[in-house]
């Protein structure tokens, strides 16, 4: 068996120490859509190759989230690290706003990818050893799985996780909440 890419997720509130640190060939960011480019992606820019997706960390089909064409460019960002790193070893550092949900289920896509689709379950158990604090957003990992033809095969492990962890849910869903109301501008209702 070859050796995996090396792989890291972060949120805007990491990534300055982790490009410098990490120093990624291959960055791949999701941001909201009004969410400027952070400050970090002027640091050493011709040393990687970088993808930045704009959608909304939307767990459902709407017009501002996840769609089946950000997957397929997910999908072929992944194959791409996979391709450079058969040359020479690849670091893929994936993030989004909190590092939490889009960044957690597109580097399970990409560690899928790597480790192919009979061994998804393989690949979560991967992405958990990764990061501290995964929800992965459910919607991009089911477009990937139609994508990929995987049969519910990318969402078995995902969706055990998190019936799993269901007491997490009400604490993403208030985060969440948080996000949207700052985004919106506005003030968090005090009576809650």
């Amino acid at each position: 068996m070859t050796a995996r890419f090396e792989i890291k997720i972060g949120g805007l509130h990491s990534i300055g120490a982790l490009v410098p640190e990490f120093r990624p060939t291959h960055l791949l960011g999701i941001l909201d859509p009004s969410t400027p480019e952070p400050a970090i992606y002027d640091h050493d820019p011709d040393s990687r190759t970088t993808l930045l997706l704009r959608f909304q960390d939307i767990d459902a089909s709407e017009p501002d989230g996840p769609s089946a064409e950000h997957v397929r460019e997910i999908i072929a960002f992944a194959d791409q690290v996979r391709g450079a790193h058969a040359r020479s070893p690849a670091r893929l550092l994936v993030h989004c706003h909190a590092g939490i949900s889009r960044s957690t289920a597109s580097a399970y896509i990409a560690l899928a990818r790597d480790f192919g689709l009979e061994r998804a379950g393989d690949a979560f158990r991967a992405l958990l050893r990764t990061t501290v604090n995964p929800w992965p957003n459910r919607r991009l990992v089911s477009l990937a799985d139609d994508a990929l033809g995987a049969k519910g095969r990318l969402l078995a492990p995902l969706d055990a996780y998190r019936e799993t962890n269901i007491e997490r849910l009400e604490s993403m869903m208030a985060y969440h909440r948080l996000l949207m109301e700052a985004a919106r501008g506005d003030e968090p209702d005090s009576t809650e």
